[in-house]
């Protein structure tokens, strides 16, 4: 859960700065990509943790109103639900994010069972719970199902062993500079690097795609990336070129974008095929 302090610039040390809005948002890197998934019109399944504080309730309602299946999400007694601080500079969009996530929120990978991932198509991750990640990864690989993940931080060393698993890298411009470096280090067949209002990167089996960014009024870019990677794995299952897969990803992240909120403005398919069509 997000607490977004919407500020008139970003404070320097030692000083006070009037809020000028603070709101409430669901967020989250998954369960947005997947939020995403489901306004774009199809089923997702989110599979993790949150705890059975306030913030907890709330993530699980939200969650339940973007119809994801949520059967297998734990909910952990005595566990603090991650939250986020978001300071959101107004008429700019961009933000600084303060993040805590307990411990006791990993997902053992000793409850996890492969007919909870080989029932979907393709297996979305990011690297915190990375043993149950890996576990996942490898029942998704014997399954013949496609692995994205959603990286902006290697969490321990068994981040590597699951980056070697996936087929699908998308991370940001702070994890790493140039696609073909992960593309070396780990093996995946197509690497992205997000950058925000300068497109993106591809390396596709050795091929660069370079993929300008929508020119959009911006609110917030807070969710930018993790919307962008829901409208990736839409894009996959159409069975479209990668070209139109990324370009769509984008049209559907600058939509986002217009908004406030990690997940509020994102769009039902045909708004984004009338926004393409605008632009």
């Amino acid at each position: 859960m997000d607490t977004i302090c919407v500020v008139p610039r970003f404070p320097e040390p030692n000083r006070k700065i009037h809020i000028k809005e603070v709101r409430v948002e669901p967020g989250g890197q998954v369960a947005t990509a997947l939020a995403t998934c489901t306004k774009l019109g199809l089923k997702a399944r989110y599979i993790g943790s949150v705890g059975t504080d306030d913030w907890g309730k709330a993530q699980l309602a939200s969650l339940h109103s973007e119809n994801l299946d949520v059967q297998f999400i734990r909910v952990v007694e005595g566990a603090v639900s991650q939250v986020a601080v978001i300071l959101l500079e107004d008429g700019i969009g961009e933000r600084t994010i303060l993040w805590h996530r307990d411990p006791k929120l990993n997902y053992p990978a000793g409850e996890l069972r492969r007919e909870m991932i080989t029932g979907g198509r393709i297996l979305h991750l990011d690297g915190c719970d990375s043993a149950a990640a890996i576990q996942a990864a490898r029942w998704a690989r014997e399954a013949g199902m496609p692995v994205v993940i959603d990286i902006d931080e290697v969490y321990d060393d068994s981040t590597h062993e699951l980056l070697r698993l996936v087929d699908y890298l998308i991370a940001s411009s702070d994890f790493a500079g140039d696609p073909r470096e992960l593309a070396d280090r780990y093996g995946c067949p197509v690497v992205g690097i997000t950058r925000g209002a300068e497109g993106a990167t591809f390396l596709s089996r050795g091929r660069i795609i370079e993929s300008p960014a929508f020119k959009v009024p911006v609110s917030d870019t807070t969710g930018a990336g993790d919307v962008f990677h829901g409208a990736f794995i839409y894009g996959l299952l159409q069975e479209w070129t990668l070209e139109d897969v990324i370009r769509f990803a984008h049209a559907v992240a600058a939509i986002k974008c217009m908004h406030i909120g990690a997940r509020r403005g994102i769009p039902t398919i045909s708004e984004v095929f009338e926004f393409l069509r605008k632009y």
